[in-house]
C-alpha cells in the first residue's frame, strides 16, 4: 500500500515525463509551422515538466540530507545541552 506522499511524487514524476516531451514537440511544430503560440506553449509545457523534475530531485535530496544529519547526532553528546554536564 503506498502512502500519501509516495503517490503525490509519482504523479509528479508521471507529469514530468509527460509535460517535457509535449512541451519539446510542440516547440518543434510552432517553430517549424512559424505558430508562435505552439511555441509559447511548448516552452510553458516544458518548463512545467522541468519544475516536476526539480521537485522530484528536492524531495529525494531533503530526505537524504536530514538522514545524513541525524547520522552525526549521538545521543547525549550535544553541547548545547545543559543537562547532560
Amino acid at each position: 500500500m503506498a502512502t500519501r506522499r509516495t503517490t503525490v511524487l509519482t504523479v509528479v514524476a508521471v507529469l514530468g515525463c509527460v509535460l517535457l516531451p509535449v512541451g519539446a514537440v510542440l516547440v518543434l511544430v510552432g517553430v517549424r509551422n512559424s505558430h508562435d503560440g505552439a511555441t509559447v506553449g511548448g516552452i510553458l509545457l516544458g518548463l512545467a515538466g522541468l519544475v516536476c523534475f526539480r521537485i522530484l530531485y528536492w524531495a529525494r535530496r531533503i530526505r537524504l540530507m536530514t538522514q545524513a544529519g541525524l547520522a552525526f547526532h549521538v545521543e547525549g553528546d550535544d553541547p548545547h545541552d545543559r543537562d547532560s554536564r
